[in-house]
């Protein structure tokens, strides 16, 4: 099941194989449609949404779901899908949207490849560095800690990642059940570990709580890296792109910056 992450009702978008996706909701579920899967029920940490974003449906897919391991597993958002070829140009201007990753092209990908995620964020700073930049060096550093405690063969693929300049955003997937299982129990073990020594009221902006997010866009590449899978790319189309005010952005990416109010 793939499963699509959100934090209020929206259009959704056309699937070639409806039965193969869900809406799982997640967060405050007090404008839930009948009709998603919630992330607030069964073992959940839905009440840390602020801080894990996404992930806290990942935790819920991980303790919740009963998929057997070789069926198809994953996560996308609400406004973020898979496509073959990215034209926002013809999205803003035209108004025509690009086909989401038809399902048969999902189940060929997966005969050849352990798991499709986005395209890889590309940075001119190392990875470290593009953290440290909008946000916080020291949680890098615990994160380090965590992960040398939990699950010391990682540490140095941690730190290759760390030097590199590039790293899967967005804590998007597609995989076998098996794969997601095994991920989700590994990030979720080091999360955990690292949450008791970061103290979330020091950040005074909302954006710099989901820290545990951030950590895990970084942390999915160690894991993949390490296990040495073979990955399939594709591009993300973002489906608010033309709702998105470039004013406003960049004004929160100049407060991300100079750590404005955190």
């Amino acid at each position: 099941m793939i499963y699509i992450i959100t934090h209020k009702k929206f259009h959704e978008p056309f699937l070639d194989c409806e039965n193969s996706y869900r809406v799982l909701h997640v967060g405050e579920n007090l404008n839930c449609k009948s009709d998603y899967l919630r992330d607030d029920i069964g073992d959940n940490i839905s009440n840390k949404n602020r801080n894990y974003c996404e992930l806290t449906g990942l935790y819920w897919i991980w303790k919740n779901s009963n998929s057997n391991p070789t069926e198809i597993d994953g996560l996308i958002h609400y406004r973020r899908f898979f496509t073959l070829k990215n034209e926002y140009y013809k999205y803003i201007y035209l108004n025509k949207m690009p086909s989401i990753l038809p399902y048969s092209i999902i189940e060929q990908d997966l005969k050849k490849y352990d798991i499709i995620l986005p395209r890889k964020n590309k940075t001119f700073r190392t990875v470290k560095e593009t953290y440290t930049f909008f946000h916080n060096e020291e949680d890098l550093i615990l994160l380090g800690k965590a992960i040398n405690k939990i699950e010391p063969k990682y540490y140095e693929s941690y730190q290759k990642v760390l030097n590199s300049h590039s790293y899967y955003y967005a804590n998007m997937m597609i995989c076998y059940h098996d794969i997601m299982m095994e991920y989700a129990e590994w990030l979720f073990n080091i999360l955990f570990e690292v949450e008791k020594y970061i103290d979330i009221n020091k950040y005074k902006n909302d954006y710099q709580k989901r820290v545990f997010g951030f950590m895990a866009e970084r942390l999915l590449q160690v894991w993949v890296e390490y296990n040495n899978l073979k990955v399939k790319e594709y591009d993300v189309f973002n489906t608010e792109i033309k709702d998105d005010n470039i004013f406003e952005k960049n004004i929160e990416r100049l407060k991300r910056v100079f750590k404005i109010n955190e």
